[in-house]
């Protein structure tokens, strides 16, 4: 699909009440991302692995409660890191600032899960299916201890300070505006334990190349900013920061990095950025760094 009819799309669901909903309706029926394929699902699950492993290896927590905090922003459609992280013993807080999780595919979530542990069919099937948000919050709340708010606000959550031992976001930070990302890594470290960690994953890759194959993961730099607002609505608004955009304000924080691992380009991303007609707005930036893909970055509040 070439990614400007799929652009227009998503700036009319932007534009209209309940456009989320549409925009579900969309993905679930004509594109066919909805509910997770296999690969994206299994995909997402290593995350959450991978977000816990980073906990488990850098967290200089002097406490051991028995019910450790988990919090994650840009929560999503299905829940399906948090619910992940919920069963590795923790207590989830997850927020997003639009209400988007849908009954059926958390229902989808859990049943894959549930066969993932190869558990039997679980009961949520006849308590949850096709019954309202509220029912499922509770049920959430009650089988998974799991807690959702939407809309929040990342930047001023209003939890306490010092209340989660783990955060984590996965490919969230690139959906949000730069002058609002130094103030939800203050929020985060505010709320975070002092010895906890926050794991972070980013994607620094053009996601229209997702939908439309004829164009590179580096598309979008050939844009100027006003251009690039035609092909930027907000239900899929991408920032195109860089890693050094983003490792210069983590480090305005008190935050100390503990791991970076920046996906760094190929021999042939390179020749793709090098026959890439690249905006004069990225002309400042190191090939290099330009051609990063995405990086896992974890933090840690040592104070």
């Amino acid at each position: 699909m070439d990614f400007k009819y799929k652009c227009y799309l998503q700036r009319v669901f932007s534009a209209i009440p309940n456009g989320e909903k549409l925009n579900y309706i969309f993905q679930k029926n004509i594109t066919k991302r909805l509910p997770r394929p296999d690969k994206i699902f299994n995909r997402k699950i290593d995350n959450a692995l991978s977000h816990y492993e980073n906990y488990k290896v850098f967290n200089r927590l002097k406490d051991s409660p028995d019910i450790r905090q988990y919090y994650e922003f840009g929560a999503g459609w299905d829940l399906i890191i948090p619910l992940s992280i919920a069963q590795l013993g923790f207590e989830v807080t997850c927020i997003d600032i639009r209400k988007l999780l849908m009954p059926e595919l958390i229902l989808n979530t859990i049943l894959r899960l549930n066969a993932y542990k190869n558990e039997a069919n679980d009961p949520i099937s006849a308590e949850v299916s096709d019954k309202s948000d509220e029912t499922l919050l509770k049920y959430m709340k009650d089988n998974f201890n799991l807690n959702y708010f939407a809309p929040k606000d990342a930047r001023d959550t209003g939890f306490a300070s010092d209340s989660f031992d783990f955060i984590s976001s996965s490919n969230t930070f690139e959906h949000i505006p730069k002058k609002d990302i130094y103030a939800i890594l203050l929020e985060s470290y505010r709320i975070l334990k002092v010895g906890g960690v926050f794991s972070m994953r980013i994607d620094y890759q053009d996601h229209w190349s997702y939908f439309d194959k004829n164009i590179s993961a580096y598309n979008y730099l050939k844009y100027s900013s006003e251009e690039w607002r035609k092909y930027n609505p907000s239900l899929h608004y991408q920032n195109r920061l860089r890693h050094s955009d983003y490792m210069g304000l983590i480090s305005q924080t008190d935050f100390k990095v503990v791991k970076e691992t920046p996906r760094y380009p190929t021999n042939s991303d390179l020749e793709v950025l090098n026959r890439l007609d690249i905006d004069e707005e990225f002309s400042s930036y190191d090939k290099n760094d330009l051609g990063i893909r995405g990086s896992e970055i974890v933090l840690l509040k040592q104070s």
